[in-house]
């Protein structure tokens, strides 16, 4: 391959990555929807004090909450709030349907989880907290944005995926969480 190919490539990546990572601002009665499920998966979050990852799948046309779950890293390392809430859905509803879903979560999904979304076939994803603000509140991250592993993918093309929905609120859940390894977790602390 020549330097020339490269460069177009490289570039073409570039503006891809760009355009699939925009996240376009919803309008108001959308914004309005999502604040309203983000809602519920803090309620979730709040059911562990020390990390509150909390997520809910909601049924897209009829807005049923379909499952929810919350990080019990404390019994099984990798159950996470999404994996949870996945799990949740199919032992109530089976491996199927997930196509017409959306899975809010109260923090930005780390590669195993968006990994879990994907596989899943969940096309939309809300989440408030970003990996970047998880990190600022001491808890260690793999830094790979959710867009990145969705772009990553020869079969997924999610529909939705949009950060920042009721940040504050989902950040001050982190701020105020009290995890045991906290001081591990600060590089100057």
């Amino acid at each position: 391959m020549d330097r020339r190919t490269m460069l177009l490539g490289s570039a073409a990546a570039w503006l891809y990555a760009r355009a699939a990572s925009a996240s376009p601002v919803p309008p108001p009665e959308r914004r309005a929807r999502h604040q309203d499920f983000m809602r519920l998966a803090i309620k979730q979050a709040r059911q562990n004090t020390h990390y509150p990852f909390g997520a809910v799948i909601v049924h897209e046309e009829s807005g049923r909450v379909l499952a929810e779950g919350v990080n019990d890293i404390g019994a099984i390392p990798f159950l996470h709030g999404e994996m949870a809430a996945i799990q949740n859905y199919c032992q109530r509803h089976g491996n199927r349907g997930f196509g017409e879903t959306t899975l809010y979560t109260t923090a930005e999904p780390c590669p195993m989880c968006m990994s879990a979304i994907m596989w899943s076939g969940i096309p939309r994803v809300v989440w408030g907290t970003s990996i970047n603000g998880l990190i600022r509140t001491g808890y260690n991250q793999i830094l790979i944005p959710a867009e990145r592993v969705a772009r990553s993918s020869t079969f997924y093309r999610p529909l939705m995926l949009t950060g920042g929905v009721l940040e504050e609120e989902t950040d001050a859940l982190f701020l105020k969480a009290d995890p045991p390894d906290r001081k591990s977790r600060h590089k100057d602390g």
